[in-house]
């Protein structure tokens, strides 16, 4: 028990403390000047465009609540958009402690407030996770493409791979073969194991499957087309909120959307990274304004963690499983 609570501690503290370094580190880097100029940032920033950035920000996670319900519909669960939406939003805020538990959480918050089996809400949540990989693909493509012209990109992005990218595989590779070696093991040894495992299976596939049995299959890709235009618009609007960004080139926008993307899947909340990493890409189109990339984490964060607060607290005000939700049309 011991040493799983010490895992545990480690897994939220670790990252935490990279974050910390991250943000230390982008910060020592910083002459005098930049730091007045990052805390002028806030007082300066036309908030026109903040607050409407944010808004458009909004709408994507609203979209994401409102495409949810297409996957779970087929399997024949109705929730509402508002129980959608908040656990949407928890998920996000309890995503800021441990990395990728929001996932989880959501679909015991969906389990515990609609009934919907856990498995199968999960299973919705993967799907949505490997259409957001496809989608992530797609924008480091044409991120990719728009720096062609970008000399200051090819010179960086040219150096020769590391020797020791071969032996981190090999390790990989080892210890995926010994997790699946000790999973069939106990598969093909313990009856109740495999039960759980048939039953965990057969859920995931239930809600795969959703994804093509739903009525309105367009109206699902045109949510995910709607959601990850949303990403990218709001930096492009937040943007103009100051002299020296409102002419960011498209490239390096784009270029934004996907070191940020990066840094939040790897880092709670992307902390310290984020702005690190935004930071070196207006860099490379010449674009020497570190206050940027730290504006734009913080009113993001601050969006989330707000709404996701609110949620967390709203959705615990609703009747705890409901055997026969209501069912809705879309």
């Amino acid at each position: 028990m011991k040493k799983k609570a010490i895992i545990k501690i480690l897994k939220i503290v670790i990252p935490i403390f990279i974050g910390i370094y991250l943000t230390w580190y982008f910060f020592s880097g910083l002459t005098d000047e930049e730091i007045q100029q990052t805390k002028d940032a806030f007082f300066e920033a036309n908030y026109f465009w903040v607050l409407l950035g944010l808004f458009v920000s909004w709408l994507s996670h609203l979209s994401r609540a409102y495409r949810w319900r297409f996957l779970l519909n087929p399997m024949g669960y109705f929730p509402s958009l508002s129980t959608c939406y908040h656990a949407v939003m928890s998920g996000y805020v309890i995503n800021f402690t441990v990395p990728r538990s929001g996932e989880i959480a959501r679909a015991g918050l969906l389990t515990t407030y609609e009934d919907v089996p856990f498995e199968k809400s999960f299973a919705t949540i993967v799907v949505e996770r490997i259409i957001d990989v496809i989608m992530l693909g797609l924008v480091v493509v044409i991120t990719g493409f728009l720096q062609t012209d970008n000399e200051r990109f090819k010179a960086i992005t040219q150096h020769p791979p590391s020797e020791n990218n071969n032996e981190w595989f090999l390790y990989t590779l080892l210890l995926t073969a010994i997790a699946g070696i000790i999973t069939l093991t106990l598969y093909f040894k313990h009856k109740k194991f495999q039960s759980f495992v048939k039953n965990k299976i057969r859920g995931f596939y239930e809600g795969i499957l959703s994804v093509w049995r739903m009525d309105k299959k367009w109206s699902y890709f045109l949510h995910t087309f709607f959601i990850w235009g949303c990403y990218i618009l709001t930096i492009w609007i937040i943007a103009q909120a100051f002299e020296e960004t409102k002419d960011m080139p498209v490239g390096a926008i784009f270029g934004a959307f996907v070191v940020g993307a990066a840094a939040i899947t790897i880092l709670p909340g992307g902390i310290g990274a984020y702005p690190t990493w935004v930071n070196a890409v207006l860099v490379l189109y010449n674009i020497h304004f570190p206050a940027f990339g730290i504006f734009l984490w913080v009113i993001q964060t601050a969006l989330l963690v707000v709404l996701g607060l609110l949620s967390l607290f709203l959705i615990q005000k609703k009747e705890k499983i409901n055997p026969t939700p209501k069912i809705k049309s879309l």
